[in-house]
Formats: C-alpha cells, sequence, structure tokens
C-alpha cells in the first residue's frame, strides 16, 4: 500500500538543524530512517502502501493494537483499555481510555470510532478496509467512552476483532470533507494524533518527520524519527554503513554477509516469511484465460533456482518455495498438502504445441496465427528485488519460446494501472497477514485481486470460513481456497522470502515483527554518540 506539511513555524529551522548538509542526522536525539519511496498518506482508512500503514500505527493508535507472534494474530489494548463479546458472538463492545488524547488536547470519543467507520463503509472512500466495514451493521455509542460493534453475523472472532481495530481518525477534522477525493485531503498529510508521535514535517518525496506527542498515553522514549526518502537501494545501504542512517528496513541478501563481516556492530534482524512473491495474469487478457497456457508459463519457471542464485546467502536460505498466500509459518491456515510446481519446460512446450502455438519465422519467439507470443509483465520501479526476480523469469519463459518484455512504472503509477486491469501480467507480492483473510486477493469482488480471478465455489469456501466460529473450520475452509486457487493458476507463486533489516548499534530494544518494522517503537531507545 505501501508531502509539504508542517506543523509548526520551526519546520524551516528544522530543516536547517535537524538534518546535517550531507543528509545524516546532526541531532543526537534523532532515530533516522531510508524510505524507498514516499508513503503516500498517513490517512488510516485510504492508506497506498503497507509501509503508511506502518507510520499510522505511530500516530493514531487503533482500539487495540495488532501483534504477530508464533501463535498468530494477538490483541492488547491501544486507545481501548477493554473489550467483551456478547453471548451470541455478535457484539463486541470496547471501554475507551478515558485519558487517551488527541495531539490538540480534545478528548478522544466514541464520536471518532463511529465516524472512522462510516468512512470505511462508504464506497465513495474506496478504503482499503471496506470490506471489513461490510460485516458492521452498526456502530453503537451510549456515551464518550464505550463502542459497540453489531456485526451483521456471529463469525471468526479473528475476523471480527481485527475488522473492529482498525486506527482511529479524528472526526472534527474531516466532517465536511469530500469523500470522494478523501485520499487527497490535507488530513493525509498533517493527520491529527492520538499515538506516541505526531507529524511534525512532510516533504514530498523528501522526508516526514515525527515528533513526540504530548498528549501521548504511552510518551516515546526517542525524540524525533526522521524517515528520509532515498529511491536508489545502493544510495541507502550506503548511508547505513557510513552512519547516517539507523535503521534500513530492506536489507537485500547480497549484502547479508559483507555486512555481516564489515560491519558487525549493526544487528540485523531477520523476519520469517515476511513476504510472497507472484506473476498475476490478468484472466481479462483472451490469451491468458487459456488454462493451458498459465500451466506452461508456470512450469517454466525454476522456483528452486530462484531461490539459490538470490535468497541464498552462504548455505542458508532465506525463502522456500511459494504455494499459496497463506505463509508456511501459519501452521493449519497453510496448505501444506499442496505439492509445488515441477520446473518442466518440456511439458511447458507440449502445452504450447497443443494450443497451436510454434515458431514458424524461426525469431525463437512462438507465434499463433501470425501473432507471437509476447507478454507484457508490469512491476514497480525502485524495488531491485523485483528487476531481478522479473529478469530471470524473463530468462526461463524465453527457453520455451515466451518473450516476457519487462514494464517498470513508479508507484503510484503502478498502482492505478493495476487497480484498473491494465496489464496482461503483473510481479507484485502479499504479506504475511496473520489475520488470515482471502476475501481481499481472491475473492471476485477482492480489492487485490488484479488477476479477475472468478469462481463462486471459492467464493463460497470464503465465505465459509469467515463466518466459522470454530477456528479448525475456518482453517479447513481456508485450505480448501488455498488448492483451488493454486489448481486455476490466476498466478504463478514464486517463494516465501525472510526480510532482512538492519539497525545502528545505537538503536536499543528494536523489535519487528511481519506487521512491523517499528513494532513498540514508542518504547525504543538511543545510546549515547
Amino acid at each position: 500500500m505501501i508531502f509539504a506539511t508542517t506543523r509548526a513555524a520551526l519546520s524551516l529551522l528544522f530543516l536547517l538543524t535537524g538534518c546535517g548538509g550531507d543528509g545524516g542526522p546532526s541531532a543526537p536525539d534523532a532515530l533516522v530512517m531510508g524510505l524507498p519511496f514516499d508513503p503516500g498518506s498517513l490517512n488510516p482508512v485510504a492508506l497506498p502502501y503497507a509501509l503508511s500503514q506502518q507510520l499510522v500505527d505511530q500516530t493514531q493508535l487503533p482500539l487495540a493494537r495488532r501483534h504477530a507472534g508464533p501463535d498468530g494474530l494477538t490483541f492488547t489494548p491501544g486507545l481501548a483499555t477493554a473489550w467483551t463479546w456478547s453471548e451470541d458472538h455478535r457484539q463486541l463492545t470496547f471501554t475507551l481510555n478515558p485519558a487517551a488524547r488527541w495531539d490538540d488536547g480534545s478528548p478522544v470519543t466514541s464520536a471518532d470510532v463511529a465516524f472512522t467507520y462510516t468512512l470505511i463503509d462508504d464506497p465513495a472512500v474506496a478504503s482499503n478496509w471496506l470490506a471489513d466495514g461490510k460485516l458492521i451493521r452498526e456502530v453503537l455509542t451510549p456515551d464518550a467512552t464505550t463502542v459497540t460493534f453489531v456485526f451483521e453475523e456471529a463469525a471468526s472472532e479473528l475476523l471480527l476483532m481485527s475488522a473492529a481495530a482498525h486506527n482511529i481518525l479524528q472526526a472534527s477534522r474531516l466532517q465536511d470533507a469530500d469523500r470522494a477525493s478523501l485520499r487527497g485531503n490535507a488530513y493525509s498529510r498533517a493527520p491529527s494524533s492520538s499515538g506516541p508521535y505526531r507529524v511534525l514535517t512532510w516533504a514530498p518525496d523528501d522526508h516526514l518527520v515525527l515528533e513526540p506527542n504530548p498528549q501521548a498515553l504511552t510518551p516515546p522514549k526517542i525524540q524525533r524519527v526522521i524517515a528520509r526518502v532515498v529511491p536508489e537501494y545502493s544510495t541507502r545501504i550506503l548511508e547505513l554503513e557510513r552512519g547516517a542512517l539507523d535503521l534500513l528496513m530492506d536489507v537485500e541478501l547480497n549484502d547479508v554477509a559483507r555486512l555481516t563481516a564489515d560491519r558487525p556492530d549493526l544487528r540485523l534482524i531477520r523476519i520469517p516469511d515476511a513476504s510472497m512473491s507472484y506473476i498475476g495474469w490478468n484472466l481479462d487478457e483472451p490469451r491468458l484465460a487459456e488454462p493451458k497456457l498459465r500451466e506452461a508459463l508456470d512450469l517454466s519457471i525454476d522456483r528452486q533456482a530462484l531461490i539459490r542464485e538470490m535468497y541464498t546467502v552462504g548455505d542458508e536460505a532465506y525463502a522456500r518455495v511459494a504455494t499459496g498466500s497463506v505463509a508456511p509459518s501459519l501452521g493449519p491456515w497453510h496448505n501444506a498438502a499442496l505439492a509445488p510446481t515441477p520446473h518442466d519446460p518440456s511439458r511447458a512446450r507440449t502445452l504450447l504445441a497443443e494450443l497451436g502455438y510454434a515458431d514458424s519465422d524461426g525469431d525463437g519467439v512462438l507465434d499463433r496465427d501470425g501473432a507471437p507470443l509476447r507478454i507484457e509483465l508490469l512491476l514497480q520501479s525502485g524495488i531491485p528485488e523485483s528487476q531481478r526476480l522479473g529478469v530471470r523469469v524473463q530468462g526461463m519463459l524465453k527457453e520455451i519460446g515466451v518473450a516476457l518484455e519487462l514494464v517498470a512504472v513508479e508507484p503510484n503509477r503502478f498502482s492505478a494501472t493495476a487497480r484498473e486491469g491494465e496489464f496482461e501480467a503483473i510481479l507484485w507480492g502479499f504479506g504475511n497477514n496473520p489475520k488470515v483473510d482471502l476475501a481481499r486477493e481472491w475473492r471476485s469482488d477482492g480489492p487485490y485481486n488484479w488477476m479477475s480471478y472468478s469462481d463462486p465455489e471459492t467464493d463460497r469456501l470464503i465465505d465459509a470460513a469467515r463466518r466459522a466460529t470454530n477456528p479448525a473450520e475456518a482453517q479447513a475452509a481456508t485450505r480448501e481456497v488455498l488448492a483451488r486457487v493454486y489448481a486455476a493458476r490466476p498466478a504463478s507463486f514464486l517463494v516465501w522470502s525472510d526480510q532482512v533489516s538492519a539497525v545502528s548499534p545505537r538503536v536499543v530494544g528494536a523489535q519487528m515483527s511481519v506487521l512491523s518494522n517499528l513494532e513498540g517503537l514508542e518504547g525504543w531507545t538511543l545510546a549515547p554518540k
């Protein structure tokens, strides 16, 4: 998923004194991190990137904070101090912390919660969480510190709790805003804060600075967080090595061995099964709607070679073959019975011949009815891993006579193109989501079902998994969904890869998970320089 604003007249002064002229921090109380692209928006109901969510969690708390661990998704108090379920499991009541305040000193109330969910449920907003809003019949606010979610039907506690635990925004700031253009509203770049930090200044495609929220329930220990936008990875890693960055979220694996040897003082944090890479095939494109063609393309990809060449450091692999969009680390939610697609270019060529493809002009590219088998692969610029994956898969498809043409576009255009379905194939990924809700990517109307996959039985199974109050039933239905999607091949799943982040030796107490590289940021500290 995933900005020139100032909160005070001192912002210009900060630009002169808070950052060194060489791009490094000049203040000992500042944590400096490097980002590959601008976060875009901190409006919690309209987020462009997962990266944006990480920063929203620092500025606008949810009712309950999410945590990912060995036992899956758990919740701890956020704006709420407690919550209770009704006996029929259709109502969930939160008690707000009476000490919760916005950074302007006004209280966080149940009206803020109700308004946030009004926006989530409004199609004009096009919220990332619209599907969650459909689970909720109404939000009751009997008093300023009590909120009751009434759900359409009893369902998975994990699903319903997740739907009710989104970050809350300040109603008074957006009460009269045009909802169709909410993503461009000034709030997105200067949101009200109920979290440990608030936005001090935000310069477009350059930097974002957070300062402590004076009204924070838990005041942060680090007094300034500087997020610098450094599009080129080579520059980010250089800045890390020379001490200009304290945190780099995306260390590439080919740098791990060198950093371990040359900078043993850096702490490298490994997050298993952080993300899954896939190539999605647009099923609205007539050629790619042919199951045999998708099978041939899938068989041409050597996933073990990808792991050896791109995800192995020394003798240790930092990835495993993917068979679906639920991570292997999620135990019974993952369908371990699915066998990885074999690398079988001979079989792929046979299937293509059966479809009538042949190299009639000897140029190395198969053709049918005079049309060469060329496929454009859309990928987002600025992500070296995507570029390398694209190049390697391009070579593998060339072996079977398919010309894969890489088309790299900048992030905003990539997102718009993907949503509008204006591509033939797309290289992207799914994060490891402990919530395990496949509706977003595989239901016919899912917002991230960019491949236009549609299957009534898959929709039924997804709905069954969402309605199940028994976790074992939800897990069984989820495994069936994964099996159907895998057999249909709307995407070629590549690998589940681990993420490696680096923190400088002066950062103490850094925690990370599949949900955030800034887990518990308010508790981190900086050792004296």
